[in-house]
């Protein structure tokens, strides 16, 4: 049974405020590696519950500057299911991509 609970993922939307390009850009490209951007600054990721303090730590280091922000909001699995993505995304329907 334990072995369930910590492969369990938790989805999360990841909003960012970086002021600096670099920092910006490096940030983006560890949250490609757990998941999609779905705005410029917004992500919606994916975390094995057991890795969700070091996915922390990692965002953490990632904050250069005094008025950087980072914010991580969990996403239920019940409520993962009605999310609505409307829209184009470069020259694919979005309910395309995530389809």
């Amino acid at each position: 049974m334990k072995a369930k609970y910590y492969s369990r993922v938790v989805n999360f939307v990841v909003i960012y405020d970086i002021s600096d390009t670099k920092t910006r850009t490096r940030l983006s490209r560890f949250l490609f590696e757990y998941g999609i951007r779905t705005q410029l600054s917004v992500f919606e990721v994916e975390v094995k519950q057991s890795q969700f303090s070091r996915f922390i730590r990692l965002l953490e280091r990632k904050i250069k500057g005094e008025r950087d922000k980072i914010y991580v909001y969990p996403i239920d699995k019940k409520n993962h299911e009605k999310i609505f993505r409307l829209g184009r995304e470069g020259n694919y329907l979005i309910d395309d991509f995530f389809i």
